[in-house]
């Protein structure tokens, strides 16, 4: 990782002694495939979203974009519905080449566009995590089913330690590219709750670089919004019906670590991760541990089956209004399952954890 730093230091340096230009940027595809007659789009981002902005027309293989650049913007080509690859091109840039292939696994190679192999860097970071922690995840799971317990923490502590070290590593990279607009790309690597000093220090230098760019708008927007649910504040209060419909606040849970688990009957992945947390509730149940689930059905009954099926034998709420609900609104869930850790105080501690990180979390907070 260092080399591909010191590698990237390198190519800042040398475009920021580099000569910039108002012509066309020449953005020249070349697939090892010779196709032709298909066509590419070049999409912008913009105040609407993604647009085409221009399309080429391939001839064996090949085409050509004269892309005017009056800033540093973010681009994607889309090779016929096939394949998508994000660009950053600005003034600095002249001529840019792009060369992959539809089929196989072939890298994508890019020639002269410096902030396109920043982003290509944090690309291949974030993958690296994702295959190191996806391995490690069925590894736990084999050894909890397995019983074996030994095995089991020792893959929950290199899981700690591998998805630290590529946080660490993309937040680096971020750090090294900012305030340019590879640094806000990377920003959507980064779990934004759970690193929100970092994420609220980056984002003040885009404020102050680049304050105008939809893209740094985007991040302060996103950053702002989190200040509700960083960890260290108050937990948003919720205040739903309970199975029973009696109105139960979380803020009566005060002085115990309370999981907020979103969840619903509908949501398969929330259904197969129920086990793990049964098992970590009775293990820790008479603890100061408390689980309120927070549903998200839209009707009753799928609701309490759900819970009887899954043998759920912690406090419940909801109000039944899906992904409209007051809980899911305050705490701008948009996915499930979802959780929030909230320590005795009332304050949020950490969000989504599940399976192994959960069991981590908890070992560490009651020390078994």
């Amino acid at each position: 990782m260092r080399n591909i730093v010191n590698f990237l230091l390198v190519l800042l340096m040398i475009a920021a002694c580099g000569s910039q230009t108002n012509d066309p940027i020449i953005l020249n595809i070349q697939l090892d495939e010779a196709i032709s007659g298909e066509t590419i789009n070049l999409l912008k981002a913009t105040e609407q979203g993604l647009l085409i902005i221009d399309s080429a027309k391939l001839i064996d293989g090949k085409a050509h974009f004269l892309v005017s650049a009056t800033q540093t913007d973010f681009y994607r080509l889309d090779l016929f519905s096939r394949k998508a690859i994000n660009l950053i091109l600005g003034k600095e840039d002249q001529e840019v080449s792009v060369i992959t292939s539809i089929g196989g696994l072939k890298p994508v190679l890019i020639e002269g566009s410096r902030e396109t192999l920043l982003i290509m860097s944090m690309d291949s970071t974030s993958l690296k995590r994702q295959s190191d922690t996806q391995l490690l995840n069925q590894e736990a799971i084999q050894a909890r089913s397995a019983g074996d317990i030994a095995t089991l923490n020792a893959i929950i502590q290199q899981f700690n330690y591998l998805n630290q070290r590529h946080e660490n590593n993309l937040m680096e990279l971020i750090k090294m590219a900012a305030p340019s607009l590879a640094g806000i790309y990377g920003m959507n690597y980064i779990d934004l709750e759970n690193n929100f000093i970092f994420a609220d220090s980056i984002a003040s230098i885009y404020q102050e670089m680049l304050p105008g760019h939809i893209l740094s708008r985007d991040l302060l927007s996103k950053v702002n919004a989190l200040r509700s649910l960083s960890p260290g504040v108050e937990a948003p209060e919720i205040a739903l019906p309970d199975v029973d419909g009696n109105v139960f606040a979380l803020s009566s849970l005060k002085g115990k670590y309370v999981l907020i688990d979103f969840w619903a009957a509908w949501c398969g992945p929330c259904r197969k991760e129920n086990p793990n947390v049964v098992k970590l509730y009775q293990k820790y149940r008479n603890e100061n541990f408390e689980i309120l689930g927070v549903s998200l059905d839209r009707t009753k009954q799928a609701w309490l089956k759900a819970i009887a099926d899954d043998g759920l034998q912690w406090k419940h709420v909801s109000d039944l209004k899906y992904f409209n609900s007051a809980a899911a609104d305050a705490y701008q869930i948009t996915a499930i399952p979802q959780t929030f850790l909230i320590d005795p105080q009332g304050k949020i501690l950490i969000k989504g954890l599940r399976g192994p990180t959960l069991e981590a979390k908890l070992k560490e907070l009651f020390n078994y």
